[in-house]
């Protein structure tokens, strides 16, 4: 019995050290790796609509694809798609164009879109985790008489956009680049001192005007907030 319990012991010792080697086909289909068919990019987006103040219809459709991976997803594409239908509802004219447009502001000669842009990542698959989309530039642009053609303002990134419509029918509409507070967070780590003073970054203001075909500063260089 004794001699018996011995040689059970022994294999079951070998069994365990032969189940913890690699083994060179782990992962294989009969020794061959597993290639992973493309799949074709997936689109979802989103749509926004205004009417101006000539009556123009405009429709905003902004889609996303995104490419599905073994490791995860990869972005591949922005693309927004600009609908304009005329007040007399019989003239429709499209447009697409790269990156995400959102609309800020209606005026009385345009209705203004920020058009934000993106890096783009290749598409390949790898072992690092995905990183999100990062925005590489921020530009305002008016949706009116010179579509599909129009001018571009550079937005600040930490710039809020406001549009109004003042004096009379033909008075260009008035745009606002407004420095939102920042708001800084310090983790107090043990032992560590913090400064009595926090290091905040200078505001200011910008402002243009439009008449929808081009844009023009009212303020030389920018106005700080106090």
């Amino acid at each position: 019995m004794r001699w018996f319990l011995a040689v059970f012991i022994l294999l079951l010792a070998a069994n365990t050290a032969a189940a913890q080697v690699d083994d060179p086909s782990d992962g294989l289909v009969g020794g061959t790796a597993v290639v992973v068919p493309p799949i074709a990019p997936i689109p979802y987006g989103f749509s926004n609509s205004v009417i101006d103040h000539n009556g123009r219809l405009w429709i905003v459709d902004v889609t996303y694809e995104w490419a599905p991976l073994p490791n995860g997803f990869r972005s591949l594409t922005r693309t927004t798609r600009v609908t304009v239908i005329e007040s007399d509802a019989t003239t429709k004219r499209t447009a697409q164009f790269s990156g995400a447009f959102q609309i800020v502001g209606i005026g009385r000669q345009a209705v203004y879109a920020i058009v934000t842009d993106y890096a783009r990542f290749p598409f390949a698959p790898s072992p690092q985790p995905v990183i999100p989309a990062m925005v590489t530039g921020r530009w305002l642009v008016p949706l009116g008489p010179s579509f599909p053609n129009f001018p571009s303002l550079e937005v600040p990134s930490q710039a809020e956009v406001k549009v109004s419509a003042v004096g009379d029918d033909g008075a260009p509409d008035t745009i606002a680049f407004v420095d939102i507070p920042s708001s800084p967070r310090i983790l107090e780590p043990t032992g560590a001192v913090i400064p009595t003073a926090v290091p905040t970054r200078l505001r200011t203001v910008q402002m243009f005007q439009s008449d929808g075909k081009s844009f023009t500063p009212l303020t030389p260089s920018p106005i700080p907030i106090p």
